[in-house]
């Protein structure tokens, strides 16, 4: 776990009820950093209650932080089944079941849920990839099915509620109703059941003998949710993958920026340079503060040294600056067969001027961003690559 997750979860709008937060087997500061939120939320609600096991740091048999063994599903299984105990035990109207990979940027999720009134309803969240927190198809043996569906659900070109195979990670169950009796996480307690030991797939089962469908709703944005480490994987790939989610959360929202009593939890901010170029440029207009505000905090996440160019705004130009441009004669736009309007001007003059002080300073290879720029996952290792491949070639001027 991470400092982000617990502020996103500070930030949602919560009924002033019970939490229950269960916490083993953490290989990093886990533990210490729900020890330190929880005493500071714990006032705001009807009670808190914790378990945490901070003697073993990992599963005997696994390979890495993100193998599930045997023995890791089962004690999934067992405090998942006990939270949901627990729920009918204190008569409690819902239970929401979250996974401390998943970061909420939607404050009114939770009302919304329930504004649903479905018996499970899961909030769709985004990942850096095609990874979110529901099957649109299983197979009668229980393995994922890949649907066309799938992708019009998560890239939202259809919005709505969905009736769905399984969802996870962030889930509301609604306690109140007759039919989340027989709901469970434990295999054991279906019958005629010879699936596998899995938390997950033994829910969605229950729902589904007992006759009512799983939702997953994609009419907001609710949030986004980490992609597992696969068994082998190191927790240092889990920090990378971090970085990936807080730039896809910087592409549409404000950052996960930390509560000032987390800070200290936070990893330091690497330290800056220009990869593998002599130096990069950020153009952007002076007028445009939002975007030069969050490519800066991108910039700080990334560990990049750029070079803040202000762009020349087509909107300040006049006729007598444009006379002492020289225009080839005949000159129009290649794409629109037209001549260039006063914004594409301006774009043109910002970069003309970045290519006169590469010349000026020699720079042998230099990197040119813009402020609208959307960094793909594991931008860095993927630039270093790009540009290996780039340099076996002869010669080359522009990629």
């Amino acid at each position: 776990m991470n400092a982000d997750w617990a502020r996103a979860q500070f930030n949602q709008v919560l009924p002033s009820h019970s939490f229950r937060i269960r916490s083993d087997h953490n290989s990093d500061n886990t533990i210490d950093i729900l020890k330190v939120w929880i005493s500071s939320v714990k006032h705001k609600y009807h009670s808190v209650n914790t378990e945490f096991i901070d003697d073993e740091k990992s599963y005997p048999d696994e390979m890495g932080p993100g193998h599930w063994t045997p023995q890791r599903f089962k004690q999934i299984i067992y405090l998942r089944e006990a939270a949901l105990e627990h729920g009918r035990k204190i008569w409690a109207d819902y239970l929401l079941a979250i996974d401390c990979d998943v970061f909420l940027t939607n404050p009114d999720t939770l009302p919304y849920l329930v504004s649903r009134n479905y018996t499970v309803v899961a909030p769709m969240l985004k990942s850096e990839a095609l990874y979110s927190n529901f099957w649109y198809g299983m197979t009668e043996d229980y393995y994922y099915q890949r649907t066309d569906e799938y992708k019009l659900v998560l890239h939202r070109e259809t919005v709505g509620c969905y009736s769905v195979p399984m969802i996870h990670s962030c889930v509301l169950i609604d306690l109140r109703k007759e039919e989340s009796d027989f709901l469970t996480y434990d295999p054991n307690n279906i019958k005629n059941f010879e699936g596998p030991t899995d938390d997950i797939i033994s829910f969605a089962v229950s729902a589904n003998r007992s006759g009512f469908e799983l939702k997953l709703c994609n009419e907001e944005e609710f949030g986004y949710i980490m992609i597992p480490l696969d068994e082998d994987n190191s927790i240092e790939l889990d920090y990378e993958r971090l970085v990936n989610t807080k730039m896809a959360v910087l592409h549409e929202y404000e950052p996960l920026f930390v509560n000032s009593i987390l800070k200290p939890y936070v990893r330091p901010l690497p330290k800056k340079d220009t990869l593998v170029f002599d130096k990069i440029y950020m153009i952007n207009l002076k007028r445009r503060h939002e975007r030069r505000k969050r490519m800066l905090t991108c910039f700080d996440e990334l560990g990049l040294e750029v070079d803040l160019v202000d762009a020349v705004d087509g909107q300040a130009l006049n006729e007598s600056f444009l006379g002492k441009i020289l225009f080839l004669p005949g000159f129009e736009d290649p794409y629109h067969k037209r001549p260039m309007k006063l914004g594409e001007i301006g774009c043109f003059l910002s970069h003309y001027n970045i290519w006169r002080d590469v010349v000026h300073n020699k720079y042998s290879s230099v990197l040119i961003l813009e402020d609208d720029i959307r960094f793909e996952p594991f931008f860095r290792t993927r630039v270093k690559a790009l540009m290996n491949e780039v340099n076996k070639m002869p010669s080359w001027d522009l990629v």
